[in-house]
């Protein structure tokens, strides 16, 4: 049997084979082109980030010194706290001093002075006069006016010092600190620093004749440019900004040929090249035509099998015959390779699905550009957004609705009303992909659509909350431009969620408003927490106020769900240790009452739920705590002799027999009576009070801690030490300064 139409075949494709060795070469030709171009553009935008890392470093470094000469004190602290002495020149002389040593160690530093409010003087590096003969008065003034301290340094101007016949001027960058830190109200250090020394190193990192680098302030004020032409003659690569020197870098490369000019000449080959691949696809579609003849009846025998419905299979009984029951087999196959593959690009929709908003390495860029052409979304798009709705006391929605069933039906509505919504607001795609969330991802052309699709979004859990019989929360993350970047969205909507207790259930939490309420007060909560534990067991006076401000406080304070649960066990912790030492009769209260149902409210999902109830239940403790202490017949010598500690805790000498000399009674009674009344000894209970005006004087004092110990009624420094740490936890030192940081942070 002669092989005709294989040897045709083979020949007619020869051309297509050699068409194809010229396309693949000059597709190699072209990515290594791509590849250097971008690599261009790479290198170029480093070399301005780095520049402009060097710049912003050299200034941090200058504003970081100022603030430790400022915080230190030192000559400059006791200029600013001058209060007119005869020292006046002696303080003029050291703050001078350390001023040029300043300016000796950082050579960009072109001058520095020093304003003081209370009597308007200026100290230079060559002068000390008044404000109003000061040359720089203008910028001290404006300096003392401005109420906007997000711009740490000024933007370039002329400065003089004004020696001389004929003043020099230098441009220079100015950096104002108000001090005494932290209010700042004596006075304003101003550092100058020379803009031509800062930039002098630049020439270094740059090659002029390869690349151009253009630096400006503000909107009009060229700081630096490698090339005389200005911008508008290049080719620009890439812009950057400095947040903190607020300083626009502009960069690219000079070249006769320009840099579009070589992605046009590269866009034109790969057009040719397209043209070249398109002409050779028309050339095989018409010789595999011309040499399709021969099996053609092939063709026309699988057709005519589609049509029949015969379901008789028999031995083939030449080679047609033969791929003819071929053909029967594997339709009979290929139904069930149909279900299996159903069930599999479900799987694969969601691992898809998942992939898209937890990763944002762009691994695999091509299997998933694929994924996405199989699934209908578009590869590129405007814009992008992704909202979180989570199910809300999805432990309650399961006792509710047993039967996994019901669950998925319930689910499964929500899915198609929530697509019924917004199907016309642009492409949609959404998953449960937890038990109590679905994600959705949205996509976008113009800004205005998000506005339209939050109002249907927010329409769609009203109508979960009316009819369904359950409440949504919905996370609402920020814009994103990429698929690469959606998985910032969608942890920016998680984060959202994770505020559900303070905001509430049955809401839309977008992120940007959240992010902009965020509480950094929460290590107050927990001072609070020690103080009103320690304040209970004492019956301290306005208690009930102080507890029902602090859940109101913290009702309105905008903390994680973490944050929340955390501070609320710790509180629930204090108070077990604390209940431990109240009488049988009110422990066993708090232990059968109180703290079950303590417990029980830390599994709501809003603090408004949680916070008025908690207050309520520490209320109605601390009443019967009150009841029981009145109730006791002892309860006025009691009082006495606590005011009497209270008032003598800095006697070193006040101790059990001290009281049971003063009050007539024995020290067994006394003892007794503390431990019946109070729930604890006479020696814990005076070692808390000392410490607790320790702990005071540590904060708001600026006393040695030999002189605090004193004070408190500890003769012994090593005694007071010991005590402390043991009731606190930390030494002393410590506590002042891990105390003092908190406060400057919050």
């Amino acid at each position: 049997m002669k092989k005709s139409w294989y040897t045709k075949t083979v020949l007619s494709y020869v051309p297509t084979l050699y068409l194809t060795i010229a396309i693949i070469v000059f597709i190699a030709i072209f990515v290594v082109s791509e590849v250097s171009m971008k690599e261009a553009e790479r290198t170029n935008k480093y070399s301005t980030e780095y520049i402009a890392d060097t710049l912003e470093t050299s200034l941090m470094t200058i504003e970081r010194r100022m603030l430790e000469e400022l915080r230190i004190g030192d000559a400059l602290y006791e200029y600013f706290e001058f209060h007119g002495s005869t020292n006046d020149r002696l303080l003029n002389y050291e703050a001078n001093k350390k001023l040029r040593q300043l300016v000796l160690e950082y050579p960009i530093i072109q001058s520095a002075y020093l304003y003081r409010i209370e009597d308007e003087m200026v100290l230079s590096m060559n002068e000390y006069e008044s404000l109003s003969e000061f040359e720089d008065q203008l910028f001290v003034l404006s300096e003392l006016k401005r109420t906007d301290r997000s711009r740490r340094w000024s933007l370039p101007r002329s400065y003089t010092d004004g020696m001389g016949e004929e003043p020099q001027y230098t441009d220079v960058i100015s950096f104002s600190q108000r001090t005494q830190l932290p209010m700042g109200s004596q006075g304003i250090v101003v550092i100058n620093v020379s803009i031509d020394a800062l930039l002098s190193n630049i020439e270094k990192m740059i090659d002029p004749e390869r690349t151009f680098l253009q630096i400006s302030a503000g909107e009009d004020i060229i700081v630096y440019s490698s090339s005389e032409t200005g911008i508008e003659n290049h080719e620009i690569m890439n812009a950057l900004s400095s947040g903190y020197l607020q300083w626009h870098f502009t960069s690219g490369i000079q070249s006769k040929l320009s840099f579009t000019s070589l992605q046009t000449l590269s866009r034109i080959w790969i057009a040719v090249g397209i043209a070249v691949i398109i002409g050779s696809f028309i050339y095989t579609l018409f010789i595999t035509k011309r040499n399709y003849r021969p099996i053609q009846n092939i063709v026309e025998q699988i057709q005519s099998f589609q049509m029949k419905q015969s379901t008789v299979k028999g031995n083939a009984t030449d080679e047609f015959s033969f791929i003819q029951k071929a053909i029967e087999r594997l339709n009979d196959e290929n139904m069930q390779y149909e279900a299996q593959v159903q069930e599999a690009n479900q799987h694969k929709r969601m691992q898809a699905f998942v992939h898209f908003l937890e990763r944002s390495d762009g691994a695999g860029k091509k299997k998933w550009k694929d994924t996405l052409e199989r699934l209908g979304y578009p590869q590129q798009f405007g814009h992008a957004l992704v909202a979180v709705v989570e199910i809300d006391h999805y432990q309650a929605f399961e006792e509710k609705y047993k039967k996994s069933y019901d669950q998925g039906l319930i689910k499964f509505a929500m899915s198609n009303v929530l697509q019924e919504y917004v199907h016309e607001k642009g492409f949609t795609w959404s998953e449960w992909t937890r038990l109590n969330r679905m994600p959705m991802i949205y996509l976008f052309e113009h800004e205005q659509q998000s506005n339209e699709w939050l109002n249907k979004l927010e329409t769609f859990r009203v109508w979960v909350a009316a009819n369904l019989g359950v409440t949504v929360t919905i996370g609402v993350g920020r814009h994103v431009g990429s698929w690469d970047e959606l998985s910032h969205s969608y942890n920016e909507a998680v984060e959202a969620l994770r505020y559900k207790l303070s905001y509430g259930c049955n809401r839309t939490l977008h992120y940007t408003q959240i992010a902009s309420s965020k509480s950094g007060q929460i290590h107050l909560y927990y001072q609070e927490c020690n103080a009103l534990i320690y304040d209970y067991r004492l019956g301290q006076q306005g208690w009930d106020e102080r507890v029902t401000s602090f859940f109101a406080n913290l009702e309105r304070e905008v903390l994680t769900n973490e944050e929340n649960v955390h501070l609320l066990q710790y509180f629930k912790s204090l108070f077990e240790q604390m209940a431990e030492k109240l009488p049988q009769e009110l422990k066993t209260q708090c232990q059968e009452v109180l703290l079950p149902e303590w417990n029980e409210l830390l599994h709501k999902e809003s603090m408004k739920e949680i916070a008025p109830r908690l207050a309520e239940l520490l209320l109605q403790s601390h009443n019967e705590y009150l009841d029981y202490v009145r109730s006791k017949d002892s309860k006025q010598t009691v009082h006495s002799i606590r005011e009497y500690i209270e008032e003598n805790y800095k006697n070193p000498e006040l101790s059990l027999n001290l009281i049971s000399e003063k009050f007539n009674l024995s020290s067994k009674y006394v003892s007794q009576l503390f431990k019946e009344q109070l729930g604890i000894n006479f020696a814990d209970f005076l070692m808390e009070l000392r410490i607790e005006h320790a702990k005071q004087l540590l904060l708001v004092t600026s006393s040695s801690i030999n002189e605090i110990s004193s004070k408190v009624g500890y003769e012994i420094p090593l005694s007071f030490g010991r005590a402390f740490k043991k009731h606190v936890g930390v030494s002393p030192s410590d506590y002042r300064k891990n105390m003092s940081r908190e406060e400057d942070i919050g």
